[in-house]
């Protein structure tokens, strides 16, 4: 009642009140446990942080929920709040997490009866569910919908076997609806009414008991939170101990620590104490070692490659198919190592296939590529960031070394790193600041509305959101931009952000 504490312990997961801490890399941990525990449970996933931590874990939670619940345990009721936000119609991303999460979610509601699965969605735009989901329901209880295309979405669905006379009544009061007033439909039993709810009392889910069904009562087994916290810090600690941004920092700083390390043997050490010494440090930390020596040699390599290329941009045409004078290399660079030296291998010339020079316009879109890895971009997009107008008249050339590049591959129209190649995007912590800023003052703003929304907008709310009139031309402007730029992407009519930036 609000005021008296209650008589069940209902473990709370995650967000502010929560008896236990949530990360996103805790979803298959937490999938486990609940497909064990007796208690009921709620998941607060509002802390996470982004969409796609969100998603990141529910997938592994729902998989590990699926698969470690067994047959002939007990049913159990999952209530998936926002179930738009897990099983969406509109999909961009259609073989990233966000396409493996609905395929979960369509095996939970499709399949999860086997496994004793009760789902139940709640969503406040059943227009943006998936219909594949929003199908295999078998009762509905709607509240007031005030969308044309939200109604529409449940009328496809009811008027398969409702009186379609009655539904069209229906239909038109659900704009109008009071509070606690909703349509009930149960096909199973006939059910196709507008009802009023009573007043809530106590926040009980439980059932009345079918005629002459005998109520089930588990003995609960407490949940050992200390136990699971331990499980928890070991997979943040093992998560945190993988990190890239990390590792890189760890490299970074060795690198720093052998470039301030005396090459001299100090005063009073004999050369054999100081052979000894060696020996020893390369026994106490080999693995760092050899890591730390390799990411140096990766690095010097990658800078006499640069240098070698860059030399022979600027060499006479009757050289891009030939050989190189040997004068043109770069000097071998050999780096000290804690354990051995390490014989450095022959720099392998790397030129382009077409003959001719490579302008250094064009050597700035293969480095825009590059510097887009993992994510692939289209010429118009690697151009439009490099600065290159499409009206310039040297773009199809452009496009042309683009193309001839070994540097590079194309698939499916995107053009990314080919093998050895490859520079791994420098993370950033808030990506959609770092574009903004480079953005005029109106274009950072729409980038930042249609961020916040996730794929929810079309062009009229990005311009109400932006505060842009949605019958100006730098409206069209900023969007086509964007687009251009391959920050955002359109389908069917809504604005999402592009693959890599969220």
């Amino acid at each position: 009642d609000g005021k008296t504490p209650s008589p069940y312990n209902v473990v709370i997961f995650g967000g502010p009140h929560g008896d236990l801490a949530l990360n996103e890399h805790a979803g298959a941990i937490i999938g486990e446990t609940v497909a064990k525990m007796a208690e009921s449970c709620i998941l607060d996933l509002s802390q996470l942080g982004t969409k796609a931590a969100e998603r990141r874990f529910m997938l592994a939670f729902l998989t590990a929920l699926y698969k470690t619940k067994e047959r002939d345990a007990d049913p159990l009721h999952t209530v998936f709040d926002e179930a738009d936000m897990w099983a969406p119609q509109r999909l961009l991303d259609k073989v990233g997490e966000a396409a493996k999460l609905l395929g979960m979610m369509e095996t939970v509601v499709r399949r999860g009866r086997i496994k004793g699965f009760i789902p139940w969605l709640i969503t406040q735009r059943p227009a943006v569910l998936s219909k594949d989901v929003l199908s295999q329901i078998d009762g509905l209880v709607a509240f007031k919908l005030t969308s044309s295309q939200d109604r529409d979405a449940i009328g496809d669905w009811v008027e398969g076997q409702a009186d379609k006379a009655q539904w069209r009544e229906i239909w038109a009061s659900l704009p109008t609806m009071q509070r606690g007033t909703g349509v009930v439909w149960v096909p199973g039993r006939g059910i196709l009414e507008t009802v009023s709810f009573p007043e809530k009392k106590t926040f009980d889910s439980s059932r009345t008991p079918k005629r002459g069904e005998k109520r089930k009562h588990a003995e609960l087994k407490p949940l050992d939170l200390d136990r699971l916290k331990e499980k928890l810090a070991s997979v943040q600690a093992e998560t945190k101990a993988n990190d890239p941004a990390a590792l890189r920092r760890e490299i970074a700083d060795l690198k720093r620590q052998i470039a301030t390390t005396p090459k001299s043997v100090p005063s009073g050490i004999g050369e054999r104490e100081h052979q000894a010494a060696i020996v020893q440090a390369g026994k106490d930390g080999e693995q760092r070692g050899i890591a730390a020596t390799k990411a140096a040699l990766v690095d010097a390599l990658s800078a006499s490659i640069t240098q070698v290329v860059a030399t022979l941009e600027g060499l006479p045409a009757k050289f891009s198919g030939g050989t190189v004078p040997q004068k043109f290399f770069p000097p071998t660079t050999v780096l000290p190592s804690p354990i051995q030296r390490r014989a450095v291998q022959p720099v392998q010339i790397v030129t382009e296939k077409s003959n001719g020079t490579m302008p250094p316009i064009v050597r700035k879109i293969i480095d825009v590529i590059h510097g887009a890895y993992p994510v692939g971009l289209t010429f118009p997009a690697a151009a439009s960031r490099a600065g290159v107008s499409r009206r310039s008249s040297a773009y199809d050339k452009y496009e042309r070394y683009i193309r001839d590049s070994v540097e590079l591959k194309e698939e499916n129209g995107r053009f990314r790193s080919t093998d050895g190649f490859a520079r791994p995007v420098q993370h950033l912590d808030n990506p959609i600041e770092t574009w903004a800023a480079r953005l005029p003052p109106s274009y950072a703003s729409m980038l930042r509305v249609i961020a916040e929304a996730g794929g929810q907008l079309d062009r009229s709310g990005v311009a109400e959101r932006a505060r842009v009139s949605p019958t100006s031309s730098g409206l069209n402007t900023g969007l086509a931009e964007l687009k251009s730029l391959a920050l955002v992407v359109e389908k069917d009519g809504y604005f999402d952000l592009a693959e890599g930036l969220k």
